[in-house]
């Protein structure tokens, strides 16, 4: 049976690397900082934006039966920036990969750093904007996660031995002043449950996609059906990733970003790895987790932290456990990312 595995998330609140949760433990260490809730502010002395986002999050992770070591990652930064107006950016990720663990751990490790220096240059860039709008704006975030992508890409690269064939997903979401930013590139998954209903924020970039699959073979790339599942050169069943260089150019790393306005409605987004979305749709996920972050039954011994902070927690290894019980053997990671305050 697989065992959970938390092996590779940051304590809520902390911008350090990541810390290790036993892989076999199925309770959580109490973390250093227990500072799950972060708000928005200016850098102004005195002066709080009226816009805050006042949140929790947690991660969960199950490595799946036919491995023998965990290839997902996550990556959990808060505040790792800070935008032209003074907003904060909170940054949360996941990394499938595929061919060993090597491309998404070095995701996990760099990306954020990576994507800080790009938005420090967009930030440049925006600055000399005639009209600093927010069409503007999106502009400036998308060529930087644009960039940050394809820089990611040859670092992961580098680190796969040569003359093998490995790389990883990324799935990052941004939540700046009001606004969600996804870039994807690979199959894992954002969804947002929005009032109860769950509102998909990317696509998955698999073959049955016929834009992705007119891509991939006007590049020349061969498709192969192994057991129902269509793969490039019948190798990947995904059409964009990271780290890969045997697979080019059939196989991309440019991310599919979108910016999504906030609503009052906004309940919670999660962020997982394909291990969860091959058994599970976007609602009964929601539905899941809602189903979690409502209940305020105590479960004492299990977690220790703040109350919002365990409530995200424990939807997230709750994700994982039914996606196993509903036949998933693939390497499983999950995110939630509250975004309301629930007490």
């Amino acid at each position: 049976m697989a065992s959970n595995s938390a092996n590779n998330l940051p304590v809520a609140g902390e911008g350090a690397g990541d810390r290790a949760l036993g892989s076999q433990e199925r309770r959580l260490r109490r973390p250093r900082r227990q500072s799950a809730q972060v708000a928005e502010q200016s850098e102004a002395p005195d002066t709080v934006l009226a816009a805050r986002w006042r949140g929790a999050y947690g991660a969960a992770g199950m490595v799946g039966t036919y491995r023998k070591i965990m290839e997902d990652k996550v990556s959990l930064r808060p505040s790792f920036f800070t935008w032209v107006d003074g907003s904060r950016m909170h940054f949360f990720a996941v990394f499938d990969g595929h061919g060993g663990p090597e491309v998404s751990a070095l995701c996990r490790d760099h990306m954020h750093a990576i994507l800080a220096d790009e938005l420090a240059r967009a930030a440049a860039d925006y600055r000399k904007e005639s009209q600093q709008d927010e069409e503007a704006e999106d502009r400036a975030w998308k060529a930087a996660l644009t960039r940050s992508f394809a820089r990611a890409d040859e670092l992961g690269a580098s680190g796969v031995p040569q003359g093998t064939i490995g790389g990883s997903t990324a799935m990052v979401a941004l939540l700046v002043h009001g606004r969600i930013i996804v870039a994807n590139c690979g199959d894992s998954r954002a969804v947002l449950c929005r009032a109860g209903r769950a509102v998909p924020l990317s696509q998955d970039h698999r073959l049955d996609r016929q834009e992705e699959m007119a891509r991939v073979t006007s590049a020349g790339g061969a498709v192969f059906n192994y057991g129902g599942l269509l793969r490039v050169q019948g190798i990947l069943a995904k059409t964009r990733a990271l780290g890969h260089t045997l697979l080019k150019p059939e196989v991309i790393c440019e991310p599919e970003i979108t910016i999504t306005a906030r609503s009052e409605d906004d309940d919670f987004m999660i962020l997982a790895s394909d291990g969860l979305w091959d058994v599970m749709s976007n609602q009964v996920a929601c539905s899941a987790t809602w189903k979690c972050l409502e209940d305020k039954s105590t479960n004492a011994g299990t977690v220790v932290g703040r109350e919002e902070e365990v409530q995200c927690i424990r939807a997230a290894f709750h994700l994982t456990n039914l996606a196993f019980r509903m036949h998933s053997r693939d390497d499983i990671c999950v995110v939630v990312i509250d975004m309301k305050m629930r007490g």
